[in-house]
């Protein structure tokens, strides 16, 4: 930067790629701890973004005359942290006059005046004022606690500051307007992995930043110590450490971090059958959401779930369809099935029906029929049959393998499948929370407890702690076997 001092920045990699894109609509830094986010969109917008409109005469001068809105969720965090760093990187006794009472910064230099509104989302009222503001274009920092409307608003607030009657009707920006998005990783059902990952909006762009980011300027083993102290949360030293896409973990994970590991049991390619084999399905087919789990062994015993149905209002009819129509177009010609499931299927509502019946119905209808085994219903079985089978290696190979388009299930895995919390006592309950991960987990379990279970009967208290006791002191399962 030519300025009034030399003032050093040095940015990463990913960094500067992410300075040089000046045609996305919006673009999102997104990485660990200290990777420099906030100081890189300050960069870009103090820096280079300036550059990108046309010149306003003013007296004898042409001056790039730009307005910004920096935005954090509450203003304790845009005050501790944001503004900060702001103000580190460009000091207002170098660069212009910031006013603390109105956190507004107008600095004057080069040919550049730049005014910095900084703004706080603690009410209604300061959501407003954001979007009545005239703007060039924005920064929302750690854009993960932000909500979508707010966003989406200020895409209708940039790009109008500088205006056409300041050019005198030639259009002020020589590049499209921006939103700059800085952030940790938040979990893969945020907005923000839809917009950018999942089903990327035409004019967004992602730069993630891995550790090695602005690892020269952090003291020696900050990423290692932080590993160890995030070790009880994989959730956050998934995204806040090891910057990866993660989880909302409600309570405590059902499945620990020994039991299941992303990168051992997620495969890097399709597991979808290519051949004819005998398909596995696991069914939840009671209430309105169900889900079905289909999965096949290895020719040497691998076990690999492949595919995921989950459904939401959905009848147990519909869902068999869905099921069968599948079944009978994508997978080759000639595989066999065995169907497991939940036994309160067996129940029978008001017409004499039950799930079972149901089931077996349409699937007749269709022209495959479906018989269904019980699986065992206790929980504990249920859970510690799939951990079990997680443990076990199988010549040098995990004895599970999961198809990586199986996102609901590995993110139950990760910690979406956890038992409540008890209030604030940091105590949980001992059965999972009904939600959208519960129902593919349970119809994983049920065809577990029959493949892997030394027999079908439910443990008593005692059994159940010791196993427990056990997996506490090893890291592994103690209970069940293949």
């Amino acid at each position: 930067m030519a300025g009034p001092v030399d003032i050093k920045y040095a940015p990463g990699p990913v960094t500067t790629v992410f300075h040089r894109d000046a045609h996305s609509r919006v673009k999102l830094l997104i990485g660990p701890f200290g990777t420099g986010k906030t100081t890189g969109a300050a960069w870009d917008l103090i820096d280079f973004a300036p550059d990108r409109v046309l010149p306003i005469k003013v007296g004898d001068k042409k001056i790039k005359k730009v307005r910004y809105a920096v935005v954090r969720n509450t203003y304790p965090e845009l005050r501790d942290t944001t503004i900060r760093t702001y103000l580190e990187w460009f000091p207002p006794y170098l660069f212009g006059t910031y006013n603390a009472t109105e956190k507004r910064y107008n600095m004057k230099f080069e040919d550049k005046e730049i005014e910095i509104l900084f703004k706080a989302l603690d009410t209604q009222k300061d959501v407003r004022d954001l979007l009545s503001l005239e703007l060039t274009a924005a920064h929302v920092d750690e854009a993960r606690e932000i909500h979508q409307d707010v966003i989406k608003g200020l895409l209708g607030r940039i790009g109008r500051y500088p205006s056409l009657k300041d050019t005198k009707g030639l259009d002020p920006f020589l590049t499209p307007p921006q939103i700059i998005l800085t952030t940790n990783y938040p979990s893969m059902k945020h907005h923000l992995y839809r917009d950018f990952v999942s089903n990327r909006i035409d004019g967004y762009a992602i730069y993630e930043q891995t550790q090695s980011e602005n690892k020269h300027n952090l003291r020696k083993n900050y990423y290692e110590d932080l590993a160890r102290d995030y070790a009880s949360r994989p959730d956050l030293l998934r995204t806040l450490v090891q910057g990866k896409w993660g989880v909302t973990v409600e309570g405590q994970a059902v499945y620990t971090p020994q039991e299941f590991n992303k990168e051992v049991h997620v495969s890097k390619v399709s597991l979808h059958p290519q051949e004819a084999t005998l398909i596995i399905r696991g069914w939840d087919n009671t209430g309105l959401s169900p889900a079905v789990v289909l999965t096949y062994f290895s020719s040497w015993g691998q076990w690999r779930p492949f595919k995921e149905f989950v459904f939401k209002d959905t009848g147990i009819m519909d869902a068999t369809e869905v099921v069968v129509q599948y079944c009978n177009q994508k997978l080759p010609y000639g595989c066999k099935f065995r169907d497991i499931s939940d036994p309160a299927g067996r129940t029978r509502d008001a017409t004499k029906q039950s799930p079972h019946l149901y089931i077996a119905q349409k699937s007749q209808q269709m022209g495959h029929y479906i018989r269904l085994e019980d699986g065992i219903q206790t929980f504990k079985i249920r859970r510690e049959s799939v951990a079990n089978r997680l443990g076990r290696m199988i010549n040098g190979q995990p004895a599970v393998l999961m198809d990586p388009s199986m996102e609901t299930l590995i993110e139950g895995f990760e910690g979406g499948y956890a038992f409540p919390e008890i209030g604030n006592s940091g105590e949980f309950k001992t059965e999972p929370l009904k939600n959208e991960y519960s129902h593919i987990h349970d119809a994983l379990q049920y065809p577990a407890t029959l493949l892997f279970s030394h027999n079908e009967r439910a443990m008593d208290e005692d059994e159940y702690e010791e196993a427990m006791r056990m997996r506490s002191e090893t890291g592994r399962s103690a209970v069940g076997g293949y």
